[in-house]
């Protein structure tokens, strides 16, 4: 009955702007699947729409419960294993590893060349270093904050430089840290959820992938994630974790939906100011590269963080590694038999 109503109105209202929208009965607890049926009235293209609420609804429906009656999602063996091996590398184990039985995804399998992705987010606000940080010898995707100040022209130049962008979506974290204008919370009401993840996705154009900026709360609500991975799937971008909590739930809600999302390995420059401190979170991104065929790191544009980057690009191919943006991680053989979602160790420095 739903679908009627929905496909019918969609036409009277697809070139209008969604208001903030209120459902009879909705609560704080269960804004993502409010905004699941919003999306009825955003102006998304019919058939992704009648896709995700015909294949995908009844499922967001039957996952908003208390965290305590969450169904579990089986694990990716092969991603257990690569877990198993960052948690090994982390806690100091021998510098070679045995290699780990059965086999890995596609894309970790053995190669000519461990392939690094180095990702740099925060970009726009700082905007010396955000000009700074665009000199680095690529390939470096670049995530920017969708709220700074002319991150149109900002990411527009990035990418006539040649290199890959990201959004970089404001979620809400747990604490008093401030995440910005316009952060995805897990009280905002259907209308406001589906909204304010608009205002950010229109920002500016050209981006492959999103990540989520803070988020430590948000990214822990399984409707939340839910419905925000069915909606960027739709538009077509991949969604990379930040791993901002060992408890986040996109790796439960990729899988539940048949969604393929990414995530970081290593953070570069947890301790603001060290220099030495980035050198060997590098050497920890190295040996998990080694190791597992490939690896995330995420930095920031801060002065120690591009001045022990920009050399260390420069000499990763000649160490046998391979730079590769992003959006390589796209790369994954779509017959493997296991799900492709992936997740660092939870201990991995946060």
């Amino acid at each position: 009955m739903f679908l009627h109503v929905a496909a019918g109105t969609m036409t009277r209202m697809r070139a209008k702007r969604i208001k903030r929208v209120r459902f009879p009965g909705e609560s704080a607890g269960n804004a993502g699947l409010i905004a699941t049926i919003a999306m009825a009235f955003a102006g998304v293209l019919v058939g992704a729409l009648s896709a995700y609420l015909g294949q995908r609804g009844a499922t967001a429906a039957a996952i908003v419960r208390a965290p305590s009656e969450q169904t579990e999602v089986a694990e990716n063996p092969a991603r257990v294993k690569r877990d198993r091996i960052i948690a090994e590398i982390v806690s100091g184990a021998p510098e070679r590893l045995r290699p780990p039985d059965g086999q890995l995804p596609a894309y970790a399998a053995p190669a000519a060349r461990p392939r690094i992705v180095i990702i740099i987010d925060d970009m726009g606000v700082d905007r010396r270093n955000t000009e700074r940080a665009l000199t680095l010898p690529g390939p470096v995707t670049y995530s920017f904050l969708p709220y700074a100040r002319k991150v149109r022209e900002l990411a527009a130049a990035a990418r006539k430089g040649g290199a890959e962008i990201m959004l970089h979506l404001p979620m809400e974290p747990r604490g008093d840290a401030d995440p910005g204008s316009h952060a995805l919370k897990v009280d905002m009401t259907g209308g406001e959820f589906l909204q304010t993840l608009e205002w950010n996705l229109d920002r500016f154009e050209g981006y492959t992938g999103v990540n989520n900026h803070m988020g430590s709360k948000a990214t822990e609500d399984i409707a939340a994630m839910k419905t925000l991975l069915g909606y960027l799937n739709h538009r077509g971008v991949f969604f990379l974790d930040s791993v901002t909590t060992p408890d986040s739930a996109a790796r439960q809600a990729a899988t539940e939906l048949g969604v393929e999302i990414f995530a970081r390995d290593v953070f570069l420059d947890n301790e603001v100011g060290d220099t030495e401190s980035v050198k060997g979170q590098l050497v920890l991104a190295e040996r998990i590269a080694r190791e597992t065929g490939y690896v995330v790191a995420i930095g920031h544009p801060r002065p120690e963080t591009l001045e022990v980057l920009g050399p260390w690009l420069t000499t990763a191919p000649a160490r046998g590694f391979e730079l590769v943006f992003a959006s390589a991680l796209r790369r994954i053989d779509s017959s493997a038999a296991q799900p492709q979602a992936f997740a660092a160790a939870p201990g991995l420095r946060l």
